[in-house]
């Protein structure tokens, strides 16, 4: 009688273990799943491959790793050398010098445009000018400029011939978060924008209404700067695990 109790109690067991594995797991119902089993032939007990790990699973990291396609928009390096800064702007009409020394023992090399369309005798009434600074290897350093008196249409937006000074700057540092810096400089309001390192301005001179002043400068060493190199920096970043692993599948006694 007693074999007989403690036969009934490991029988009860087993389909209890069994009952609580499948509901948390979400297998299909114990019955169903019973039938199935007593079909299968009895060498069912080998190891047997994971199923492919969910999309929930996939991910090792909180942050996804970043995109090397993206790196350059975050990381900023000048990726147009001085001479080809230079040569953009010839091209879209703006006459600006060939990249050389800035005077005669002068380490610092630009170039510039400059022209005068009316002045007093003081100083002048409608002026553009436009600097490209940097060194003898061609790096940039910095872009700047003034443009006074300038003229707009009835709108009041900048004349399209000095927009186009900002529209070749943008385009060719290839920086495109910067694009958004376009509308309020057509509509002469003053932009103030530092990302990632690099800061542009195009402000209203305080001293004079119809003067503006614009500057795009590069710091790498700014804290911004830093963090992001940090982030795409490659040896920060573990490998993915492999998934190919194996696991042993146990048979499942029947509750039968």
């Amino acid at each position: 009688m007693g074999l007989f109790c403690v036969a009934v109690i490991s029988v009860v067991m087993l389909s209890g273990a069994r009952y609580w594995h499948d509901l948390v797991t979400g297998r299909v119902d114990p019955a169903v799943q019973d039938e199935s089993l007593s079909a299968q032939p009895a060498d069912d007990g080998i190891a047997a491959p994971l199923s492919a790990p969910s999309s929930t699973m996939t991910g090792t990291r909180l942050f996804d790793a970043p995109v090397s396609e993206l790196t350059g928009q975050f990381t900023r390096t000048w990726r147009i050398s001085g001479p080809q800064m230079c040569a953009a702007f010839r091209d879209a009409g703006i006459e600006a010098t060939e990249w050389r020394a800035a005077s005669m023992r002068s380490v610092t090399y630009e170039c510039y445009f400059q022209r005068i369309y009316e002045r007093d005798e003081i100083r002048p009434l409608r002026s553009t000018f436009l600097r490209v600074r940097g060194n003898a290897w061609g790096e940039v350093l910095e872009i700047s400029g003034r443009i006074v008196g300038p003229t707009t249409d009835d709108q009041g937006s900048l004349d399209p011939s000095l927009m186009r000074i900002f529209e070749v700057l943008v385009s060719q540092v290839k920086w495109g978060d910067f694009q958004d810096t376009l509308g309020p400089i057509r509509k002469l309001l003053d932009v103030r924008c530092e990302r990632f390192g690099a800061s542009f301005e195009f402000t209203r001179e305080l001293s004079q209404d119809n003067s503006y002043n614009f500057t795009l400068v590069l710091s790498q060493g700014s804290n911004q700067q830093i963090r992001t190199r940090a982030y795409f920096s490659q040896d920060r970043w573990m490998t993915n695990p492999d998934y190919r692993r194996t696991r042993p599948v146990l048979p499942m006694l029947s509750s039968r």
